[in-house]
């Protein structure tokens, strides 16, 4: 594959799940019901509401070729999916990339600043195999931090030792790490005081991620605990104030987040928990079943990525000759930079369809930054010092994988595995009453003829249900008929071509179930 048909391919990722962002977009700006013009047909497109949105392969080309020869080695190897690997990989070097290296995302904003930091969350069945995976990306990290612990565990030796007067003199051994693994927050502050630089939280099951956040139930532990993760996701000074410990002060309280949970207990923590973006803060990856590996002899693909990642780790900010040592796009960079950001505003739309995905692409212009850093620092990590300009060529690649494989996978995430919508079955339910009885417009009257489920809604229930239709271009408001002030919307005529097949098999459903209550009834009389 060419580096052009690589981008062509990106391109199609790009176009995954369009319809509901093409839908969002329509909703910030509809069409008025008496416009002469009528509907644009591109903007009247139905989305299938039944369609199940697949996570794309792993686009080629893209990726910094030392990470995409690992991910694809090791998923040959293993039988696992290579995205799982990629992403795994890249949340590694994030932690290993310092946080002193930061990127000034606008060129006259000096306070937006950001750092190599993600959270990525692996999404699967126990056979996509999420925690072998894990495993082979933090190989590198985890021996690292190994050896730094033992260095810790030495002078904590050589410092309990001492006699009492001159341990009061002597400064305590600082416990520098890399990883922290199922810890309490409170152990992990203890790491972060004296881990500038930002560690990395490896969780082999989310659930028990979020779950020790609720061990306080609904009480005030609960949310501190995720106001302490809420900031670990930004960086940043932390302050600490507690009775027991006294105050201090975590210099950056900066955590990259890798974790693996199946679709079932992530729906439910999604239910049941305070919707305050954490887990919109989640890149989500969507495996795809694990296959038999092979078992034949490999190529320097593990040992290029593992020195990779001690190089990111040695790796310093960009030297202060005319500058700050901060990073900075080139304006052909800033072009594009901005670009997305208008892309992302309107993305971020789609919160009159679903709440949880625009709050997801809220996140994307710091998200797309932080790429950037990561792409630019690993295309880097051998040159004696580190350029401090991200060139447009290496934007465009962050970009290229942002919108062809991240945004393609949220998408699948936020519709396939959580729904569409908050009240995605109502939905299918008025939209399969629509397709049975073949209506031309709909108004609340109708959802009153429905099944019982619709029946139960209120006026401004329904008339929140035929909004969310609009926005997914099934519907269209009309005016209202003279001497009626009831709302009222016309039926997209394309929801009964597409959706013929769905429609007859919705009226046969409806006729059967009619005729088996009108046998009963005949039966007891």
């Amino acid at each position: 594959m060419t580096e052009q048909e690589a981008r062509d391919f990106a391109d199609v990722g790009k176009d995954m799940g369009d319809n509901v962002i093409r839908a969002a977009i329509r909703a910030a700006r509809p069409i008025p019901a008496n416009s002469d013009a009528g509907p644009r047909e591109s903007e009247w497109k139905p989305v299938d509401l039944w369609a199940r949105y697949e996570a794309p392969p792993l686009p080629k080309y893209i990726l910094p070729p030392i990470i995409e020869r690992f991910a694809v080695a090791q998923a040959d190897s293993m039988g696992v999916d290579p995205g799982g690997l990629a992403m795994s990989a890249l949340a590694v070097c994030a932690a290993a990339t310092s946080d002193r290296i930061q990127v000034q995302v606008k060129r006259h904003d000096p306070t937006w600043r950001e750092s190599a930091r993600l959270w990525v969350a692996l999404i699967g069945t126990p056979s996509t195999k999420k925690t072998p995976m894990m495993s082979a990306a933090m190989r590198p990290l985890h021996k690292m931090d190994t050896q730094m612990f033992r260095e810790f565990t030495i002078k904590q030796e050589i410092f309990d030792a001492l006699p009492a007067q001159e341990k009061k003199t002597t400064p305590k051994p600082a416990q520098r790490r890399l990883r922290i693994s199922d810890a309490t927050v409170e152990a992990a502050q203890e790491v972060l005081k004296d881990s500038p630089d930002g560690v990395l939280s490896q969780q082999d099951e989310l659930s028990g991620w979020f779950g020790a956040m609720d061990k306080y139930s609904a009480g005030k532990g609960a949310m501190a605990d995720r106001s302490f993760w809420l900031q670990a996701f930004n960086g940043g000074a932390y302050a600490l104030n507690r009775v027991a410990r006294g105050a201090s002060l975590i210099p950056n309280l900066s955590i990259c987040v890798l974790g693996g949970i199946q679709p079932d207990p992530l729906r439910r923590i999604v239910s049941d928990a305070v919707d305050d973006g954490l887990i919109q803060r989640l890149l989500p990856v969507i495996l795809k079943p694990a296959v038999l590996g092979k078992d034949e002899p490999q190529d320097d693909s593990v040992r290029h990525y593992d020195d990779l990642v001690n190089r990111l780790w040695a790796l310093s900010p960009p030297p202060c000759v005319d500058g700050d040592g901060i990073l900075r796009f080139s304006d052909e960079a800033q072009l594009i930079r901005r670009a997305l950001e208008a892309r992302h505003l309107e993305m971020s739309a789609a919160e009159v369809i679903s709440p949880k995905l625009a709050s997801h692409f809220g996140k994307y212009d710091g998200i797309f930054a932080r790429l950037c850093v990561l792409w630019h620092c690993i295309e880097y990590a051998d040159a004696p010092t580190l350029p401090g300009i991200i060139r447009s060529d290496t934007t465009q690649r962050a970009a290229d994988f942002l919108h062809g494989y991240i945004v393609p996978n949220a998408i699948a995430f936020y519709t396939s595995v959580l729904g569409l919508s908050d009240d995605h079955g109502a939905l299918i339910e008025l939209a399969s009453y629509i397709l049975a009885h073949r209506l031309e417009n709909v108004q609340h009257r109708d959802t009153q003829r429905a099944n019982a489920t619709l029946k139960a809604l209120t006026a401004e229930q329904s008339r929140k249900l035929f909004e969310k239709l609009e926005s997914l271009g099934w519907l269209e408001p009309t005016l209202p008929p003279p001497n009626s002030s009831t709302p009222r919307w016309l039926v997209n005529p394309a929801v009964h071509d597409l959706f013929a097949e769905r429609g007859r098999r919705e009226k046969e459903s409806r006729e059967k179930a009619r005729a088996a209550i009108m046998s009963v009834l005949g039966e007891a009389a």
